[in-house]
């Protein structure tokens, strides 16, 4: 619990955890306040339109801004990064998992602390997205509309599922730090393993939409824009999805931690 305190006392301290949230807020200004197209983040004839929202400019309704920001939640993984590079990231860089090691301190209680304070940071991102896009759509286009059926059972799935697999991400960037020790060499490795597959999904859906909405089910960054529209997905989609963050959660943790233990820090 000291060594947890200690380091959020550090984050809060510093400036790069406030310029991560500044960054991810301005972009969710930019998305709400220009009603991007929800049509955009979809594999067409994959989903159909979202309960409740007219996919035109200008719709109103708390119903209308949260399936807009469920469906613009792609780019979280990335400010997930900075999270857990801002966490973990410094240990290693500043030698201070060597002397936390020297005073006792358990390899696995360094490695939970810092998945559990990155996965912190990624809720708190996920929160100020929500809360701050609410707000700025309900000001500029008005919080009146009527709320689809289901729509507050609608609202409790899709958060759980995103932020499960923005949990996953945690995991598997925190198991990158711990391995390589290197930032620019888990900024390369995530990029490479996020990145390209929600760009070939992207450019598939051009010329071969089947292959495109398969690939989707076992993407994490295009699942989640994805499961914005869970309550229109089968039920096969949504396993398959949350069961593949399960794995990354799972193997990079135990990969991970193994590999902590083992190795030698200069």
């Amino acid at each position: 619990m000291n060594l947890i305190k200690a380091d959020i006392y550090k984050i809060l301290k510093g400036k790069a955890m406030w310029v991560v949230f500044a960054i991810m807020l301005a972009n969710v200004g930019m998305i709400v306040l220009t009603d991007a197209a929800i049509m955009g983040v979809m594999i067409e004839g994959e989903v159909a339109a979202p309960v409740g929202v007219e996919l035109v400019q200008g719709v109103t309704g708390v119903a209308s801004a949260t399936q807009l920001l469920f469906s613009q939640m792609n780019n979280m993984p990335f400010f997930v990064l900075g999270a857990v590079m801002i966490v973990s990231a410094p240990i290693f860089a500043n030698g201070t998992v060597k002397n936390d090691i020297a005073r006792g301190i358990s390899r696995t209680k360094i490695y939970v602390s810092k998945v559990l304070i990155a996965s912190g940071l990624a809720l708190l991102l996920w929160l100020a997205k929500m809360a701050l896009g609410i707000s700025i759509y309900g000001i500029a286009n008005g919080f009146a509309g009527e709320l689809p059926v289901g729509f507050w059972t609608n609202l409790a799935f899709t958060s759980a599922s995103q932020l499960f697999i923005l949990l996953a991400v945690v995991c598997f960037t925190t198991f990158l730090m711990f391995t390589l020790k290197r930032s620019g060499m888990v900024i390369g490795i995530f990029m490479a393993v996020f990145l390209l597959p929600m760009s070939l999904i992207s450019l598939l859906n051009f010329f071969n939409p089947d292959l495109a909405t398969i690939m989707a089910n076992f993407d994490l960054i295009t699942s989640l824009g994805r499961l914005g529209f869970i309550n229109q997905l089968d039920t096969w989609e949504v396993m398959t999805v949350l069961g593949g963050g399960a794995a990354f959660m799972v193997i990079s943790t135990i990969v991970g931690l193994a590999s902590f233990r083992k190795a030698e820090i200069k």
